[in-house]
């Protein structure tokens, strides 16, 4: 029960969405009441999502969800999927519920997009990706708020079919493990993981004010302490490589990121794979990091299975790997891995990108799909 001695303190959750979607909540965290899940459980009056992004609750039971092209035959946990775009948008959790019940998907990670894209005066047309235009990103700390007050606003079904991370803060910036605990504390019980959180990201990180982040340096630290500490597992996107160069040069700053603490549980994103990285040997370095590093873990997801389990690179780069020499290496460390969509808060496509994984589930023992699908996820995850 709140304290009514606070109350002329105290914003209301309604309210603060609407300062949240004009991305003025960085300077409100101070404003928020404590027990925010409690609350949740009885107001009714939270806004939802369709409320703060403008679409009516008709057209998002109506937004389009393709069908999946194959049967559905697993029952996968994702392990990688952002409720908001980088225009802080988002189709919802219920038409999201919908994607996932049409993909054999029971639940998910989720977060929001730690990095926004700015609309710039001299842009015509507004963004609809951090690519869409040369303009400038930034970090956008109302991410957090927002999935928060918008997952907590939904009913108990869908609320438990979703383990929220947070990652709404300059990685660069030593304050950073400051701003995780508040978050912590502002939401107690809530919050199962940090991330996805950006270290090397090729054209993201040089669009973005600031220093490059590296994920040995900087604030990374201090947020490694504060995770093992919570038992909070932390998702790091981290480049093996830069663009365009074959010779890996970024391998070092995750082996020491992952020797400072070695309590902390970090899953490397989409196994240090974006857009025209393309190296050799993906297999290899991944064996060697997993049999070296016991507090490791690797996500797929996004363009490393595309690009390097199908050979499905847009320049018909040739990687030395195949499908069948990644089940090999999942078969050896059964136990490392978890499959994610990496969707950006639109779930027309979802379906499909659940399905594609099926060629490779096909190649692995049973028991180790159930690790991978859903089992290795769920033993980092921290439960209350």
């Amino acid at each position: 029960m709140r304290n009514k001695d606070k109350k002329g303190s105290e914003i209301s959750r309604r309210d603060f969405l609407k300062l949240a979607a004009l991305g003025t909540a960085a300077g409100l965290s101070s404003m928020l009441p404590h027990g925010a899940a409690e609350a949740a459980e009885g107001e009714s009056g939270s806004a939802s999502a369709s409320q703060l992004h403008g679409l009516a609750a008709d057209s998002v039971s109506n937004l389009e969800i393709l069908p999946p092209g194959k049967k559905i035959r697993y029952d996968i946990i994702d392990s990688h999927l952002h409720y908001l775009d980088f225009l802080e948008k988002t189709d919802g959790f219920p038409a999201l519920c919908r994607a996932m019940d049409l993909s054999g998907v029971s639940k998910s990670v989720i977060f929001g997009m730690g990095i926004a894209k700015q609309w710039d005066s001299t842009m015509p047309e507004p963004p609809a990706y951090y690519l869409s235009n040369d303009s400038r990103c930034y970090y956008y700390s109302a991410t957090d708020y927002i999935l928060a007050e918008e997952l907590l606003a939904q009913p108990r079904e869908i609320r438990e079919r979703f383990y929220p991370f947070c990652c709404g803060f300059n990685c660069n910036d030593r304050f950073a493990a400051d701003y995780v605990e508040r978050l912590l504390r502002l939401y107690p019980g809530f919050w199962h993981g940090i991330g996805e959180i950006m270290s090397r990201h090729d054209d993201l990180t040089a669009l973005t004010y600031g220093e490059p982040p590296h994920m040995d340096g900087g604030g990374f630290l201090g947020i490694y302490d504060i995770a093992a500490a919570e038992g909070l597992p932390v998702l790091v996107h981290h480049n093996i490589t830069a663009q365009n160069m074959e010779r890996v040069i970024y391998l070092d700053e995750l082996k020491r990121a992952l020797a400072y603490n070695r309590d902390c549980k970090i899953i490397w994103a989409h196994i240090g794979i974006s857009r025209r990285v393309e190296i050799k040997g993906l297999t290899k370095i991944a064996d060697e990091l997993l049999s070296e590093n016991k507090n490791l873990w690797v996500d797929i997801s996004w363009l490393v299975y595309d690009y390097y389990f199908l050979d499905l690179f847009p320049d018909n780069y040739l990687d030395g790997d195949n499908l069948d020499d990644w089940a090999g290496l999942i078969e050896r460390h059964p136990d490392r891995f978890m499959i994610g969509t990496d969707k950006v808060g639109h779930w027309k496509t979802y379906p499909n990108e659940v399905v594609k994984y099926y060629s490779l589930l096909d190649k692995l023992k049973p028991k180790t799909v159930d690790m991978i699908c859903r089992e290795n996820i769920m033993s980092l995850l921290k439960f209350y």
